[in-house]
């Protein structure tokens, strides 16, 4: 989208600055992106989106200006990355927007800046005191994530001799376990224990 805005012109004098999992995310789409099929065919994001690579330790002093998109990774804002540490210099500047892209946890850090309301204390690092939020906060659905029943489908399109089932709260896993158990009988899903080693 920042690619079609920039050619379009409606983002010609606006800096973009990109870091962590976000630049591995540009640096993997630009190597493959001619081995696959796309929309855009070769198309070189940082060549030509020319955006800026912030590092951890430059979040912390780099000037905040208007006029700027930073396009960071975990929206989340899990502790410790460089979306939770612009966010912590953000949130008590009305001049400035956080807008959420994805799915956010309600315990995480960024599902607490979502459900917060202006003037509410809002703290996203444990060891930093936080602020009162007086910034913009606003979400757009481009979330990834596929709806359970679409990765079922899936599932059952592929019926794989082994699923493993990583990603989820409990219940959620416990979910996809039980109706691949009813469904793909010969289909065994393992819900795998930290540390433990599995052989399939």
């Amino acid at each position: 989208m920042l690619y079609h805005f920039k050619r379009r012109g409606a983002l010609k004098e606006t800096p973009i600055y990109i870091g962590g999992l976000s630049t591995k995310i540009t640096v993997a789409h630009d190597q493959l992106a001619s081995l696959t099929t796309r929309q855009h065919p070769g198309l070189q994001l940082l060549d030509s989106v020319r955006p800026f690579v912030l590092s951890g330790r430059e979040i912390a002093t780099t000037q905040i200006n208007r006029r700027r998109i930073y396009a960071l990774s975990s929206g989340m804002m899990t502790e410790k990355t460089l979306s939770n540490q612009l966010a912590e210099r953000l949130i008590g500047d009305r001049r400035q927007s956080i807008f959420f892209v994805g799915y956010a946890d309600p315990d995480s850090p960024g599902g607490r800046l979502k459900a917060a309301r202006l003037g509410d204390q809002i703290q996203l690092d444990g060891q930093l005191p936080g602020g009162r939020l007086a910034c913009n906060v606003k979400e757009f659905d481009f979330s990834a994530h596929a709806p359970r029943e679409m990765l079922l489908e899936y599932i059952r399109k592929v019926a794989p001799r082994v699923v493993v089932l990583v990603h989820g709260d409990p219940p959620a896993v416990g979910w996809f376990a039980e109706r691949i158990a009813l469904e793909l009988p010969a289909t065994q899903a393992v819900i795998p224990e930290p540390g433990k080693e599995y052989e399939f």
